[in-house]
């Protein structure tokens, strides 16, 4: 069949679904429901692709033989397929037109932006709008909401991409009025990116400071809901190998049925316990056309009888925006999401977040034992490290704040011993945990009690500076900072220019150039003291009045270029976890980056080779070293490595600037304990077994 009868066939097709089958009306089935199913369809031309047009019309046919609404977010280079947009403009009106923000070569060059290449069109710095420059960021998102005015004859309300930056939803909400926002849910290291922190798989307005964190007050809230991607099964989607995969998108790549697909949209779209249920669902649209009438079209079936079966409300990324933002016009509610195992294992996990925290817990009712394996802490002005400087790294990192995180570090687990049979009561506000029916844990939007003494709670947790502990006769309350110890800039000090630094580097200071410098510079002072004590010079009140002069211009020369240098936030993150650790030495790479470029407002200390804050924030006696990262081979690496007695490295990353060990972790005997987008925490192991 040619693409024009194609076409026509399925315009009549469309147009005999929507006059002959019952619609289903938003409005109509919302009354009285909070449960939610949210249908979209990011649309992209890629390697799968073999004809956009008729991929599209064949993802469409499935969702509109249904009557179902959906969102459709195209990316520019979709936008700019002509059948594939005059195919959209005949959809019913049930369906959300919107953009899906990918960076492309043709779409940079269309918005006079410089591509970012790589070896894979995917790299986050390619890919995201924040791998480039705010002002590089305006550019595209102007570039493609002209062209989607251009095809459509409005702005559209829907956005999405597996990220999108703060300050781009800033942007679009303000000069676009944007209403929502299409992300990933949480994952760690999958396809190059980590997504770690947010509202577990759940729906929320986020932090004009940070696309990744709850908005906490007024002032810093984004008005426009994010949406999660890929909803994650609360226990086997946290860690372990692949863990991400076990979610709404890639469950059967584990062979896994449709039955614990179904186990996981009645999870998340039901309210059970909360003020509201929503799941995101959905298929990229850049598939041959053929892939969807097999498993999308099983899955569309599956939610179809859902909705009927357990009232449960259809929409797309617009209509439950509105219904959300006119429902919710303060902040994000609190929402606890618990199962028992949905692969069968006696194992009960919660999670319960709010605009001041998110945790996680699991009861294991073989060993009756507790486990706080994620616990994180929101503060409202917490800025993600690519708000300002562009991500120039492949892959992506973006890491809120944590206390306990057990699949960056397994050994931060807070594991208690328990009594009894578990059991809860209460909804999102109050979550109560008895044993035996004895209190044990209330979670609280604002608080968290335990009825515990105060020493059996971790000092990880007990000496955070994120955390404000009350301690009572009988428990223990556990409130949370609002905000970051140090503003947006992060920790900010004066100190003599970087050139001094560099000079003085060890490195440097090897150099035969440097050396001779340095030695003709000491020379002539000693030839100048000579010839002062020998002439006795220093007795002539001339003398005196110009060596005072002198003295007090060199100090007000050596203050006026005094620079200043900053410790991001998220480096600052960073050192609270190494503060939290084992007492030990670290050791930081020597060494000066005097050409290194930054878009933050200053340069950063670790440019200079300024590395005392390392100690004085982490509490532990630090080492330069520059050896163990040029060693030629790794038995010489190793060897240096051994003689300095440490337990830690640490190194740090911004922009262009990347400090990276030379070998592999085996071959220096060393464990990645943390990671974000500004520093790496390694852990050097005790024996190689351990």
């Amino acid at each position: 069949m040619s693409l024009s009868k194609l076409i026509i066939f399925t315009l009549i097709y469309f147009s005999l679904i929507f006059f002959f089958v019952p619609s289903l009306v938003f409005a109509q089935n919302n009354q009285d429901n909070s449960s939610f199913i949210t249908l979209v369809n990011p649309v992209r031309i890629s390697v799968y692709t073999k004809d956009p047009a008729k991929s599209f019309a064949s993802q469409y046919s499935e969702v509109s033989k249904r009557n179902l609404p959906a969102s459709w977010l195209f990316t520019y280079d979709v936008l700019e397929n002509q059948q594939v947009t005059f195919l959209a403009r005949q959809m019913d009106h049930r369906q959300d037109l919107g953009i899906f923000l990918e960076v492309t070569p043709n779409f940079a060059k269309s918005a006079a932006v410089k591509y970012n290449k790589t070896d894979s069109w995917h790299r986050s710095n390619s890919v995201f709008l924040s791998g480039y420059s705010q002002e590089d960021r305006k550019k595209l998102i102007d570039t493609v909401f002209e062209k989607f005015k251009s095809d459509f004859g409005y702005y559209p309300k829907s956005v999405g991409a597996w990220w999108v930056d703060s300050f781009s939803l800033g942007y679009m909400k303000e000069k676009y009025e944007i209403t929502s926002s299409l992300g990933c849910a949480d994952q760690f290291e999958t396809d190059g990116y980590s997504l770690w922190g947010q509202y577990w798989s759940v729906p929320f307005y986020p932090s004009k400071n940070h696309a990744g964190m709850p908005a906490r007050n007024i002032e810093t809230k984004l008005d426009l809901v994010l949406l999660q991607w890929a909803a994650r099964d609360p226990f086997n989607g946290y860690s372990g190998e692949r863990a991400s995969s076990y979610s709404t998108q890639d469950y059967y790549t584990r062979n896994l049925s449709e039955d614990y697909y179904e186990k996981l949209i009645k999870l998340f779209a039901l309210n059970h316990y909360n003020q509201f249920g929503q799941i995101t669902l959905g298929l990229e649209g850049d598939f041959p056309e053929d892939s969807y009438h097999n498993l999308y079209a099983k899955q569309l079936d599956i939610i179809q009888r859902l909705s009927y079966q357990d009232k449960i409300v259809l929409s797309n990324m617009k209509e439950f925006s509105g219904w959300y933002r006119q429902t919710f016009t303060g902040f994000s509610p609190a929402h606890v999401i618990e199962t028992d195992d949905l692969l069968g294992q006696a194992i009960k996990s919660i999670w319960y977040q709010s605009s001041a925290y998110r945790i996680g817990l699991t009861y294991n009712q073989k060993n009756q034992q507790l486990s706080i394996i994620d616990w994180r802490v929101y503060q409202d002005n917490f800025q993600e490290p690519f708000y300002l400087t562009p991500n120039t790294q492949l892959n992506l990192y973006i890491n809120t704040p944590s206390l306990i995180d057990q699949t960056s570090d397994p050994q931060s687990v807070w594991r208690i011993p328990t009594k009894g049979i578990f059991s809860r009561i209460g909804n999102s506000q109050k979550v109560s945990i008895y044993f035996d029916n004895n209190p044990f844990l209330i979670l609280e939007p604002d608080k968290i009690t335990f009825f515990l003494r105060s020493q059996n709670i971790p000092l990880s947790i007990s000496e955070s500076d994120l955390v404000k502990i009350r301690n009572l006769p009988n428990f223990t309350r556990i409130s949370f900072v609002e905000h970051w110890l140090t503003p947006v800039e992060g920790l900010t000090f004066r100190d003599l220019p970087p050139q001094f630094f560099y000079v003085l580097n060890s490195y440097n200071l090897s150099k035969p150039n440097t050396q001779k410098r340095l030695l003709t510079i000491l020379l002539t002072l000693v030839v100048f003291l000579f010839v002062i004590y020998r002439f006795k010079l220093y007795r002539k009140r001339v003398f005196q009045v110009i060596f005072v002069v002198l003295l007090v211009g060199s100090v007000l020369l050596v203050i006026s270029k005094l620079t200043t240098y900053s410790v991001s936030q998220a480096e600052m993150d960073a050192l609270l976890h190494l503060k939290s650790l084992k007492q030990g030495k670290v050791i930081v790479y020597d060494q000066t980056c005097y050409r290194c470029i930054w878009h933050s407002r200053y340069m950063s200390a670790a440019f200079a080779n300024i590395r005392g804050y390392v100690g004085q924030i982490s509490q532990k006696p630090i080492l330069y070293n520059r050896s163990i990262f040029i060693a030629e081979n790794r038995p010489q690496g190793k060897k240096q490595l051994d003689k300095l007695n440490a337990r830690y490295i640490y190194l740090v990353k911004y922009e262009n600037y990347t400090e990276k060990l030379p070998f592999s972790p085996g071959d220096y005997n060393v464990e990645l304990i943390y990671e974000n987008a500004n520093a790496q925490i390694w852990r050097i192991k005790e024996s190689p077994n351990e």
